[in-house]
């Protein structure tokens, strides 16, 4: 199995034979929709932010189940001739990610957390089960975290109350505007929900529409392409699994805000032997080949004879606006991948330290994007899945190349070194033509924890040729049970974009354990890369020695960079609140009172193995006790408005310019739960928030003007 020059022969032979036209096509013309309701948005920083919480009513899971197949393909054991999977590490060293840091976590008590999100010329933006926020790319917090709800707030309809999954956040290079995606349903009522931004501000205004299904629209996931914005689901009815669909929106009438863009579905036949996720194409760059339709790839299962044997196949969705009836969905090319065992729908899942749990792995759906890019001589499309060979979880990626009018596997991999089990995965190529691939990892040994692997568009064929950077170790073993399967939730995805700016960074999202074994113990990191071959070691700054009044809870101002983990430790007797960033919000202890002072120490562990470095300060503790007060500038006039409060509040402040101000919402412990970054109108700022979803308690609402060195904190006290 380490022979991995054996596996290069085998992909050059095998993946290059088209199979026969024995698939069924899919039937039926294309269903044409309407959206039922359109809206142009405020921006959505003159909105009221919904902050995220708990809803009184968890929202209910839709299970990814793929379709019931016979028992007899059960019984089939693995073949004899299993692949051959790279087990070492590539030669080549990267200095890891430039960037690094913390994403949205889990706020609403939902798994799983569905991490993506895409960076555009000035901003990332995250969105996850169910809340989103936006970064400048230096990676400051410039909104959020806040429901997605949000942006839908001022628009008029029902899903206001529904529950809300499955987000999706895209970036169109095209035209300099923010994609936003999402379902909200309700009983028997499932629309797809998409927002268009107006600018290229993801924080201005958004042109909003809501598609109505007759079914359960689960896993929706769309992308980029000239002619439209073209998605994908998993059709369901109640417990019963329809099939999967095909559909593209009309996306020069959403950008230019008419109210009526069509959308055009296509129900797919589900062969007999099988049909697994289909993903549209994702362009990359700012080129298609003139007429080049959107494809769409799946992974399938057709032949009778060999129940084992699996198919790549090439779909072209080709849409005509102008008879959207006359639009067609076709396959176009098949490749045999090889034989693999039935275990395609989640497999015994992957172990995990502490918990005799596995985590819930989607094997043989393909992971989003599957990016699509242009070079001069050729057209390019990369994909990823992970397939259980029997014993573990591998990563399968394949490189698709076009040079004159056929698809063909240019090149192929099976990716798992060492013996741990890789899982959601997710993949992208630059302008270069350098591929990035990172994805979740766990044993035994090790909690789940993001890394990525890469190559040069040079290197030998069918290798990720750079070592494994550990991105951000997980801190906990994963507890999300879910009962209906017996096992572990995770995933379902996570999201590998590249940098329009330069076209060749990659940006990374993904989710790991929290130090906490609490259920749906995760949370999630932002990262940006560059494939470029020399070192970084970690670097760490605890902050300066600091002198306190005494108080509850103190946050540390520590710095630290190329790490993969964070962990502080006190020389006195209190407990961190929260421990795994440079801001940790540290809880003092009475011994620590008692001795007036304490050390803190901050810990990191670097991207490559044996990589450490640490640094402390010292907390002095003055002996006057006070407690959290309100405070305010003279210039500074803040107003908050019910307070108490039971749901929806008014914070109103005068100031002594129109410079930018920054606004946080914190917790009574100290945590940080909102921001956002403002510009006066007239020395005057007003904004709403819905704090119904929070739990009752105390909350401090601080405002500080940039550059003025003037600010203001106001309590409110939220009851329910």
């Amino acid at each position: 199995m380490k022979k991995v020059f054996v596996f290069l022969i085998s992909i050059q032979i095998s993946l290059g034979l088209t199979i026969g036209s024995f698939a069924r096509q899919p039937s039926g013309d294309p269903e044409v929709l309407q959206p039922v309701f359109y809206f142009k948005s405020k921006p959505i920083r003159e909105l009221t932010v919904i902050l995220p919480g708990e809803y009184e009513k968890p929202p209910r899971i839709v299970s990814h189940k793929a379709p019931e197949y016979s028992g007899d393909y059960r019984d089939h054991a693995y073949p004899a001739q299993r692949p051959v999977i790279q087990k070492n590490q590539g030669p080549r060293q990267s200095r890891g990610p430039v960037l690094n840091f913390a994403g949205v976590g889990n706020l609403n008590g939902f798994s799983p957390a569905d991490p993506n999100g895409d960076v555009g010329l000035d901003h990332y933006v995250q969105i996850v089960n169910m809340s989103l926020g936006i970064w400048d790319k230096s990676g400051n917090m410039l909104y959020g975290p806040v429901d997605y709800k949000t942006i839908w707030g001022s628009f008029p309809g029902p899903w206001n109350d529904y529950y809300w999954v499955d987000p999706v956040v895209k970036y169109d290079q095209l035209a300099d505007r923010w994609v936003i995606t999402s379902i909200s349903y309700y009983g028997s009522s499932y629309y797809t929900m998409i927002a268009v931004s107006t600018t290229p501000d993801p924080m201005g205004s958004y042109h909003c529409y809501a598609y109505l299904h007759t079914f359960i629209n689960d896993y929706p996931k769309i992308s980029i392409w000239p002619d439209g914005y073209y998605l994908s689901y998993h059709c369901w009815q109640g417990d019963d699994y329809l099939y999967p669909a095909a559909a593209v929106v009309d996306r020069c009438v959403m950008l230019e805000g008419g109210p009526q863009p069509s959308m055009i579905l296509f129900a797919l036949d589900v062969p007999v032997e099988g049909y697994f996720f289909p993903l549209p194409a994702d362009l990359r760059g700012n080129t298609v080949q003139p007429g080049e339709p959107c494809y769409f790839v799946i992974p399938q299962r057709f032949s009778t004879d060999n129940p084992l044997m699996h198919s790549l196949n090439i779909y072209a969705f080709e849409t005509d606006w102008t008879v959207p009836a006359n639009s067609s969905f076709n396959l176009v090319s098949s490749y045999e991948i090889g034989e693999y065992p039935f275990y395609a729908v989640y497999g015994p899942g992957a172990p995990q330290p502490d918990d005799t749990v596995n985590i819930m792995v989607i094997p043989w759906f393909l992971m989003y994007p599957l990016t699509y890019r242009v070079f001069d001589d050729h057209e390019t499309m990369v994909c990823c899945h992970t397939v259980w060979d029997g014993e573990a979880y591998f990563l399968k990626w394949y490189e698709l190349r076009k040079e004159t009018n056929e698809w063909y596997i240019y090149q192929s991999g099976n990716y798992a070194p060492g013996d741990a089990h890789y899982y959601f995965p997710s993949i992208s190529v630059n302008a270069n033509g350098d591929i990035a691939l990172g994805y979740s990892i766990s044993s035994p040994d090790i909690y789940p924890s993001v890394r990525y692997t890469g190559r040069l568009a040079d290197d030998s064929l069918g290798l990720m040729t750079f070592q494994e950077i550990e991105l951000f170790k997980g801190l906990n073993y994963a507890n999300t049970y879910l009962h209906s399967f017996g096992l572990n939730r995770w995933g379902d995805y996570s999201s590998m974009m590249v940098d329009p700016a330069d076209d060749t960074t990659f940006w990374y999202t993904n989710m790991y354990t929290r130090a906490v074994a609490s259920p749906g113990n995760w949370d999630t990191r932002i990262f940006s890369f560059n494939l470029t071959q020399d070192t970084a070691w970690p670097y760490a700054f605890a902050g300066n020695d600091t002198v306190v009044p005494y108080v509850v809870f103190f946050t540390t101002q520590g710095e630290a960079e190329n790490y993969s983990s964070i962990i502080w430790t006190t020389g006195g007797d209190g407990n961190f609140v929260s421990n795994n960033s440079e801001q940790a919000i540290y809880q003092r202890g009475p011994g620590d009172l008692a001795n007036g002072q304490v050390t803190l120490t901050m810990h990191l562990t670097g991207y490559y193995p044996g990589t450490e470095a640490a640094d402390s300060m010292v907390l002095y503790l003055k002996d006057t006790l006070i407690q959290v007060r309100e405070l305010c500038s003279p210039e500074m006039n803040l107003e908050i408005f019910p307070n108490p409060a039971r749901d929806i509040v008014t914070v109103r402040a005068d100031l002594p310019s129109d410079a930018p101000v920054e606004l946080k919402i914190i917790s009574g412990s100290g945590r940080e739960i909102f921001t956002g970054r403002y510009l006066p109108v007239n020395r005057h700022l007003e904004v709403q928030f819905d704090l119904r979803y929070l739990p009752a308690g105390v909350y401090f609402v601080k405002l500080r003007a940039k550059g003025e060195g003037q600010r203001a904190v106001r309590k409110i006290l939220l009851l329910h």
